[in-house]
């Protein structure tokens, strides 16, 4: 395995061995839900409000729609797919390629970076990783109106809202200035929450060690203010992750620590009290510390009680187990951890599957067979007790190359299921054919029992066919799914 530009974050970023050099971090397998809906974990993210009436997220008075974005991170485009609801299948897309990549190049500093997204009543807010530098990336805010005044079905560009090396009203750019922000959930005050790696993905883990932030965003105003995750229960937080909300309240927030080994568990309940500083100091909460270190920790879901479940797995295809640890709303152990099975190492995305039985999650994993896993609370911990094997004939692209899913997001009822899948060592500068799943799934089956799935559909295949010799259609990276509901 050859070191590549830094596809993102992520994708394989730390998979390098130690005695590659690094020329540039390749990317990883990140993938963040996020919306009106049971995505971030299995939690709803926002209310979302009223749909616009027209535009790129619209949804017509009196209709139920579920629309599902994706970040083509590598590509540095945004794709809205409908999963349900009246309309095209393919709604379009927004280009964010602002430092354009020539024939598709996203090596060295060309990557913008789409990445962590959510909606609310003003609009949609995204992250871009590398803009405007690989080391300070930024928040883009669309208001609906701006989106709902550009032509459906095709790809909005750039040039629309950007120009001049600056984000033309009402679009609204704000500057970061810190390393790897990677994923967003809005707050019921309106703030945004911003989980920020801190850490250069060019490295090796080894040197992730600056402790992770978050910043909060009045989207409003402009204002932004940090919180460092350091000295909570007397550890820290290095290499903030995934963010995943613990209640429906939104007062409680779940966030990896990579760096660390680890999840920091948040009280965000103040968050809409006072200036965004004031409301980013009141943030304060404990570890829930994994025991072993030189682990991948990146990803967790909520239990429904308040506490969570982490997997873990090895950086790199060791022969190891993987494990799944508990821990309630104390950061507390709960119980021996499980096992991810050794042939299914790269643990990935994992999302709670609301079910009458009890606890069941679906479990993401990569660079093996079998990709999709249901996860539920055993007599000795968590243990996987299914692969839902029917989505193999999906594991290929439509090039013949193998895919993997990255990014898991389900929809408010646990009913849907948005999945991007994507190649796992994509080229700079060539095509990639990855996909966009849409699973509808029956609640009433016990998953471990039986499969959940009554209908898949390649929501991709809707969209523009990958040519060769357009970039624009390239989907090397859907490492990001964002599922959104209105009705």
């Amino acid at each position: 395995m050859s070191p590549r530009a830094h596809s993102g974050l992520l994708r394989w970023a730390s998979t390098l061995a130690p005695t590659l050099a690094l020329a540039g971090c390749p990317g990883d397998d990140a993938g963040s839900g996020g919306s009106d809906s049971a995505s971030e974990g299995g939690t709803a993210d926002t209310t979302g409000g009223d749909a616009p009436s027209s535009g790129l997220l619209a949804c017509a008075a009196g209709e139920s729609c579920t629309l599902v974005l994706v970040a083509q991170a590598l590509d540095d485009r945004v794709e809205v797919y409908t999963a349900r609801g009246p309309g095209e299948r393919y709604r379009g897309a927004i280009d964010l390629d602002l430092k354009p990549n020539p024939m598709g190049d996203n090596s060295g500093d060309f990557l913008d970076e789409p990445y962590g997204m959510t909606i609310d009543d003003s609009g949609l807010s995204l992250l871009l990783g590398h803009y405007p530098q690989r080391h300070a990336g930024s928040l883009l805010h669309f208001p609906h109106a701006f989106l709902a005044a550009q032509p459906d079905g095709g790809t909005i560009a750039a040039s629309t809202f950007f120009a001049d090396g600056s984000f033309v009203a009402p679009v609204q750019g704000i500057a970061l200035d810190e390393e790897e922000p990677i994923f967003v959930v809005t707050h019921p005050s309106g703030r945004l929450i911003v989980g920020v790696f801190d850490n250069d993905l060019f490295q090796l883990e080894s040197a992730w060690t600056n402790p992770g932030q978050l910043a909060i965003v009045d989207p409003a105003t402009g204002e932004v203010a940090k919180r460092p995750l350091t000295e909570l229960g007397g550890m820290g937080c290095a290499g903030a992750w995934s963010l995943v909300w613990l209640d429906d309240a939104h007062t409680r927030l779940g966030v990896g620590c990579d760096g660390d080994e680890g999840a920091a568990l948040l009280d965000v309940s103040g968050l809409g009290e006072g200036t965004v500083a004031q409301a980013a100091a009141a943030i304060d909460g404990c570890i829930a510390n994994v025991p072993f270190s030189d682990k991948r920790v990146r990803y967790l879901a909520p239990d429904g009680a308040g506490g969570i479940v982490i997997a873990e797995s090895t950086p790199q295809a060791t022969g190891e187990d993987g494990r799944l640890y508990r821990f309630d709303a104390d950061c507390n152990a709960l119980g021996a951890p499980g096992t991810i099975a050794a042939q299914y190492w790269e643990a990935r995305e994992i999302v709670r599957l609301p079910h009458a039985d009890g606890n069941r999650w679906l479990l993401a994993t990569g660079r093996t067979e079998g990709h999709l896993h249901v996860v539920r609370d055993g007599m000795t911990g968590a243990e996987i007790c299914s692969t839902l094997d029917e989505l193999d004939p999906y594991w290929t692209g439509d090039d013949g190359v193998p895919v993997h899913p990255f990014a898991l997001a389900l929809d408010r009822a646990g009913h849907g299921l948005a999945i991007g899948a994507g190649p796992i060592d994509p080229p700079d500068d060539m095509p990639g054919s990855g996909r966009v799943l849409w699973l509808e799934l029956d609640g009433s089956v016990d998953p471990c029992d039986a499969s959940p799935i009554t209908d898949t559909i390649d929501l991709s295949a809707a969209a523009p066919a990958v040519a060769a010799d357009d970039p624009a259609t390239w989907r090397r990276g859907p490492n990001v799914v964002f599922v959104q509901q209105y009705g």
